[in-house]
């Protein structure tokens, strides 16, 4: 299986229809401060992830680019990928979570978000690893072995 679309188009793919379904399909209510500070905190989490995460990669001078994951040049283990394997597409999850709270869409949290994951998953990461045991071998097992790949 290879992968198909970038993951940032899906984000934005799952945030539109998000927002599309917000009118239609449930929505939620919640105190507007309360929105308002969960929509912050989620965003501003998933932004910093993805940072944090690119600056690792830039670090260590290997492939950001989720389309070619055979590019690595090497394993990044540190900072933020000491406690997810994939914390880009956990820092796009959480932007999409924030958006479902912005959107007060039930939809959001409860059908795209979980879609987002099960996409993601077989179309990114499961490919993403095979090529990474195919390119680091036993250190990359290892690695999966103590890191989960979400959360």
């Amino acid at each position: 299986m290879k992968t198909k679309i970038p993951p940032p188009i899906v984000a934005i793919i799952s945030i539109l229809l998000t927002y599309l379904s917000k009118d239609y399909l449930g929505f939620f209510y919640l105190h507007p401060h309360i929105q308002k500070t969960l929509f912050i905190l989620f965003l501003v989490s998933g932004i910093l992830l993805i940072f944090f995460a690119n600056r690792e990669f830039k670090i260590l001078e290997t492939t950001v680019n989720p389309m070619k994951p055979k590019n690595a040049t090497n394993l990044v283990s540190k900072g933020v990928f000491k406690f997810t394997r994939n914390p880009m597409y956990l820092g796009l999850f959480l932007i999409l979570i924030s958006f479902s709270f912005n959107f007060s869409s039930l939809f959001g949290l409860v059908i795209y978000g979980p879609l987002f994951i099960f996409y993601i998953t077989i179309f990114q990461i499961i490919p993403e690893e095979e090529a990474l045991i195919e390119l680091f071998g036993e250190s990359y097992k290892e690695y999966c072995s103590k890191v989960r790949r979400w959360i």
